[in-house]
């Protein structure tokens, strides 16, 4: 049986590759990679594009004005924001910082704000069976919102960690602590 991205539940997720800095208050995670070969962060979001096409997720491009480069979603509910900032140390050697937000839909965000008002509205005119079963609806949804979310932050940082294996990026901070940089620019 084949599985594509979109069947998150069906994929063996590697153990990750590289320290993943977690920001739980602002619901993203950032991941640094070294290179020595000029690349350029529109060339990462290309393979990026590339990779996710396929499995017919929707992506918008960043039109100049926003502070994200990539918006991918998955689903009605779900949506991750992707930012690359290249640093320059002369000649070719770089380093990509790579930010992924995870985010609501607007759709998620108006059903949830649905769910409130309506529940305001039954305790207001006196039905609280009714305001019970749109606070446990809203629970509910709020836990499908969540869990898709999750997946799609796991699915986009296995993706990341496959188009930097593929295009020879090093990660800065490994799981084992040891800083890659250090040594490749010892070395230069």
């Amino acid at each position: 049986m084949t599985q594509t991205l979109t069947q998150a539940d069906l994929i063996k997720f590697d153990s990750p590759a590289s320290r993943v800095n977690i920001s739980w208050r602002d619901r993203a995670y950032e991941l640094s990679y070294w290179t020595e070969t000029g690349m350029e962060k529109e060339n990462l979001l290309q393979k990026v594009m590339d990779l996710l096409l396929p499995s017919k997720y929707f992506i918008a491009m960043d039109q100049g004005w926003s502070d994200w480069d990539l918006e991918i979603y998955q689903g009605i509910w779900s949506k991750v924001q992707l930012k690359v900032c290249t640093e320059n140390h002369g000649g070719n050697k770089r380093v990509l910082r790579v930010r992924c937000t995870l985010r609501m839909s607007q759709l998620a965000i108006m059903a949830m704000v649905g769910y409130c008002l309506f529940t305001i509205i039954a305790i207001i005119l006196g039905m609280p069976e009714v305001a019970k079963f749109t606070i446990a609806l809203g629970t509910l949804n709020a836990t499908v919102i969540l869990y898709q979310n999750f997946q799609l932050g796991r699915i986009l940082y296995q993706l990341l960690e496959i188009v930097a294996r593929r295009v020879n990026l090093l990660p800065i901070q490994t799981t084992s602590n040891k800083s890659v940089t250090e040594s490749a620019i010892l070395q230069s």
